[in-house]
């Protein structure tokens, strides 16, 4: 019996010492959450297309974000305006700017969808890729809004 605490008391003291032993960096944080606003500032769009009653729409559009996310976000959309008013849309994105006083730059993608005649938007975003301050973050932003114009998100990085 006095071995088995000798070496459970040894074992614990080891798995303790190990875990002090970890850089900061390495341990897991706890996800953050915030939120913001954001504008669409600007799109270019680079082509049209129809088939069976749908519009396809490739654009790049600028965004400005307040809140948690202070700084632009460029995405380049395929947006699919249907005959029913609804619309989806999806692509690949690049924020540029500071997240809670940390700046660099957040790769994403994003998808949703929306509707012309009720005026709505919902959608989010998957967070891959970080540089600079940001480099190892990642994390979902969800998005409500009014199409082609601006509304707010929140977002969970970890």
């Amino acid at each position: 019996m006095r071995i088995t605490r000798s070496v459970s008391a040894a074992l614990v003291i080891a798995v303790f010492a190990a875990l002090a032993a970890i850089p900061w960096e390495a341990a897991a944080s706890p996800p953050t959450t915030g939120s913001g606003s954001y504008v669409v500032t600007g799109a270019v769009v680079t082509g049209v297309r129809t088939a069976n009653g749908n519009v396809f729409v490739t654009e790049t559009e600028t965004v400005t974000s307040t809140g948690t996310f202070t700084g632009t976000l460029v995405h380049d959309l395929l947006v699919t305006f249907h005959a029913d008013g609804s619309l989806t849309f999806h692509g690949p994105g690049t924020f540029t700017g500071a997240v809670g006083g940390l700046s660099g730059t957040l790769e994403y993608a994003v998808a949703g969808q929306g509707s012309m005649v009720t005026g709505s938007l919902r959608g989010s975003f998957a967070i891959t890729r970080g540089t600079g301050d940001l480099a190892g973050v990642h994390g979902h932003v969800t998005i409500e809004g009014i199409p082609a114009t601006g509304g707010t998100y929140t977002v969970l990085l970890h």
